[in-house]
């Protein structure tokens, strides 16, 4: 098996580079790190005068609140990462020292901590508002253990962003247009992360800073220095749902329609390695080296649908011979309004953070792992597929492929 090791990025006291998307973006030192920016002033942003109108809708499906899947809080003591060693939660309970990092039942008051840790295992990532798409891919091209590791930001037009990080896969792209609880990604541990979760901030743009969108109800000054007002939307739960693919682990996901590689539905194209291993689908995988130039091998997944509808799509990321971490998967589905009409939709998939592997932490192991690609619309018998290339603009990793599934959303 092979996982990708450190990299370095050395950074100048003069100019920061920051990976957008694919490319650069180079900053003055003075506007400091997009994420752990620090601010000396609130500028024209009053306590007494600043009340947005709250908009905020929970990051995923389901009906649990925030509080029940925080695992870590906003430090509103100088929320840009500074180790020193005091934290303040949003109702002005204290934390010093030691103690900071089990506060609560559980949870972690990370100091300094911009934003929250959710307790999402490979689960879908909504977008909490509507918005316009400013930030989708690696936080540090260079080192893919860095910060927030595979990242999604949206700008909502209102003076806020919010960033959503350690995903595993993002389904959107610089420019794209989302609104109120889309899938814009799968949660993962990517990045500076000791296990899977989602990590979300809120920041007023246009300088990164953070606040907390749970506001601030202690009985003293709030230290945090720009206003921390609630965000949240009376009613902020998601109205829908779909199957949760990661929730047996690496088992198949009841009435889904299963295409493995290697059987009927399965074709591939180019160099392919077969192997085995007991965690793959029913025993075995396949793998081919990835490429920086043209792709020189693709693998489709196409399945015998019953009905047309809605489906699930899960990808299943092996522990072994899954290396990459830009694979480009294209699902071709059916415009629901217009059903002689294909979509083409490409979603990028980080493989080199399931498995056993290197974090800023130490050894992390999720296992074999479903990922979600996203719901699509496929029509029966209109040749609704997945296909992948290892054209990921990389060399010297391994593409791991297996199963696919398609799970109709009736069957949660």
């Amino acid at each position: 098996m092979r996982k990708p090791g450190f990299y370095l990025l050395l950074i100048s006291s003069a100019i920061l580079l920051m990976g957008i998307a694919g490319g650069w973006l180079i900053v003055s030192a003075s506007q400091h790190s997009l994420v752990e920016q620090k601010s000396t002033t609130a500028g024209a942003l009053t306590r007494a005068s600043f009340h947005p109108a709250p908009f905020l809708h929970r990051p995923y499906y389901g009906k649990q609140s925030i509080s029940q899947r925080t695992v870590s809080y906003v430090d509103h003591d100088k929320p840009w990462y500074e180790n020193d060693g005091l934290f303040v939660r949003y109702d002005g309970k204290q934390w010093k020292d030691n103690s900071i990092y089990n506060c609560d039942g559980g949870v972690n008051c990370y100091d300094g901590h911009n934003g929250y840790d959710l307790n999402l295992w490979f689960e879908p990532v909504l977008s909490a508002a509507p918005g316009t798409v400013i930030r989708a891919g690696w936080y540090n091209p260079l080192n893919h253990n860095d910060a927030l590791g595979l990242w999604v930001a949206i700008d909502h037009g209102n003076g806020f962003a919010t960033a959503y990080g350690h995903l595993s896969q993002i389904t959107v792209a610089v420019g794209d247009q989302v609104g109120t609880q889309w899938q814009i990604g799968t949660s993962g541990t990517t990045g500076s992360s000791t296990g899977p979760h989602l990590h979300m901030s809120t920041y007023y743009l246009p300088n990164w800073q953070a606040t907390d969108p749970f506001g601030w109800t202690g009985q003293y000054a709030d230290p945090n220095v720009v206003p921390d007002n609630y965000l949240w939307a009376a009613d902020p739960g998601s109205s829908t749902s779909v199957p949760n693919l990661s929730g047996n682990g690496s088992a198949i996901y009841p009435g889904a329609i299963l295409v493995d590689d290697g059987d009927d539905g399965w074709s591939s194209d180019g160099d392919w390695n077969r192997e085995t291993a007991q965690s793959d689908i029913k025993g075995a995988m396949h793998w081919t080296a990835t490429s920086s130039d043209d792709p020189s091998a693709s693998a489709t997944w196409q399945p015998n649908l019953p009905a047309s509808g809605y489906y699930e799509i899960g990808f299943f990321v092996d522990d072994n011979h899954a290396s990459s971490s830009w694979v480009p998967c294209t699902i071709y589905s059916t415009d629901p309004h217009h059903q002689n009409t294909e979509l083409k939709h490409t979603v990028y998939l980080d493989e080199s953070h399931i498995g056993t592997f290197s974090s800023p932490y130490g050894t992390v192991n999720t296992g074999a792992q479903w990922v979600s690609l996203g719901t699509y619309y496929l029509k029966k018998g209109h040749h609704g597929r997945v296909m992948v290339s290892n054209a990921t603009g990389e060399d010297g990793e391994e593409l791991g492929v297996d199963a696919v599934e398609f799970v109709p959303l009736s069957k949660q």
